[in-house]
């Protein structure tokens, strides 16, 4: 009997030992730089309360998969809808099967269907795309990014979100598409990074963590900053500000669009899931939008396109933004309101993360070594006042507004410098600090 005892403690033993090295193996048998929506379980993260998923709603996007535990339902305030609704498989494309292309030869460019009205600036009609990446892909510093993004033909109409009031974006999820690939454009936000040294993969670093629901530019400036390893930059934004599967952009899509030579205002780069255009970051010749609302838009001339049948007329639009200050929303705050601007509090009560009940979390980095408390989930950020602007002032002379509440190292030359530029901004925030025009996840 004392022996058989043994034995089965033995055993137990033996099996107490090996579930950990079975679980760490499965974590790394993750593909690098495979999308973290669709890695959730109940790991630590989650254990630890980071996933604070309160009116995310019940789809997360096209191949994000289902919500985790907990996640979901009604949307409650805000996060919800979007992301699948109006979409389709197709068989459209030009490439149809098989792995996206780092290059981004397997992109050909969407096919669109659209028309668009010079009274309202709407697009109505569809995108057909294969969700690859429509430009090369180079991670920061240089090299190519991980290229294991699966081609997915869709077809998506626009618009899905009607309406005449402000409403939310979905916080995971595609809010957005590019004009010419039909690339999606996504939130600020991510679904949290692991810490390497605790709970394995997803995770770029030993000793630091990033709570799911943080913006990507915090996210990336407290890991820089807080890690105790090298930073695997792999897992970040590439240099068109990009990354995943399936590939999508939470940041100043700088690669997406150009200067227009006539007026100085950027180019189209995407359209909305509510139908409105999305522009780059210029308003005229290397000035940035002066009456931007809490959505990232505003009323205004916007330049003519023969590729794809706009005409030059006042109408809402939205403009894409670089600023370094974190947190921060590079692409839409939510879905605006075209008569009247929407302010701060109009967008904060459109998600819950923003409410008194939301999560938040603290941000240890180089600019704030003693940390800085960032809610999660809050898409809505008061846009700088930039410099042209009535209001700015640069008492310092650093090229930023007193007021603001970081540096913006972004730099000011005309859109379409490529990514040689982007890296060169990337430089400069990294010596302040500072997450720019590269983020994370």
């Amino acid at each position: 009997d004392f022996s058989l005892k043994l034995t089965l403690a033995d055993m137990k033993f033996i099996l107490l030992m090996l579930l950990p090295m079975v679980v760490m193996g499965q974590r790394m048998a993750t593909p690098y730089g495979q999308h973290l929506h669709s890695d959730f379980d109940d790991r630590a993260k989650i254990e630890r309360s980071l996933q604070d998923c309160s009116g995310q709603g019940t789809t997360w996007g096209p191949g994000i998969g289902p919500p985790p535990d907990g996640c979901g339902g009604s949307g409650g305030g805000g996060g919800g809808g979007g992301g699948t609704s109006g979409q389709s498989t197709s068989t459209e494309c030009a490439v149809t099967s098989g792995t996206c292309s780092t290059d981004g030869s397997t992109n050909s460019g969407a096919i669109r269907d659209l028309t668009y009205s010079s009274t309202t600036g709407k697009f109505t009609g569809t995108i057909t795309t294969n969700q690859c990446n429509d430009h090369e892909r180079i991670i920061q510093g240089g090299g190519s990014a991980p290229g294991n993004n699966a081609v997915s033909c869709i077809q998506q109409t626009i618009p899905t979100v009607t309406g005449s009031t402000a409403s939310a974006i979905p916080t995971l999820g595609m809010a957005a598409l590019t004009i010419s690939g039909g690339v999606n454009i996504y939130s600020a936000f991510e679904a949290g990074f692991n810490d390497c040294a605790i709970d394995g993969m997803p995770c770029a670093c030993d000793g630091a963590s990033c709570a799911a629901g943080m913006d990507v530019g915090a996210c990336e400036a407290h890991l820089h900053h807080s890690c105790t390893s090298e930073v695997s930059v792999g897992m970040f934004m590439d240099t068109c500000g990009g990354h995943a599967d399936p590939y999508h952009i939470h940041t100043d899509p700088i690669c997406n669009y150009e200067t227009d030579t006539a007026t100085g205002h950027s180019t189209l780069l995407g359209v909305s899931l509510d139908g409105y255009g999305i522009y780059g970051k210029f308003e005229t010749l290397n000035q940035r939008p002066c009456d931007l609302d809490v959505c990232h838009g505003h009323v205004g001339s916007v330049p003519a396109s023969s590729t794809y049948g706009t005409t030059s007329s006042s109408v809402y639009h939205y403009h894409v933004s670089d600023y370094a200050g974190y947190p921060f929303t590079w692409t839409l705050g939510c879905y605006g309101n075209p008569t009247t601007p929407v302010d701060l509090a109009t967008c904060e009560s459109l998600y819950d993360g923003c409410g008194s009940s939301g999560t938040t979390d603290t941000i240890y980095t180089a600019e704030y070594p003693d940390g800085k408390v960032v809610k999660l989930w809050c898409p809505c950020f008061e846009v700088p006042v930039f410099e042209g602007c009535d209001g700015y002032e640069d008492s310092d002379g650093d090229g930023v507004d007193d007021n603001s509440d970081s540096g913006d190292a972004a730099s000011d030359t005309a859109d379409g410098a490529g990514a040689g530029a982007r890296i060169k901004v990337g430089v400069l925030a990294g010596a302040a600090g500072v997450a720019v025009g590269v983020g994370l996840m």
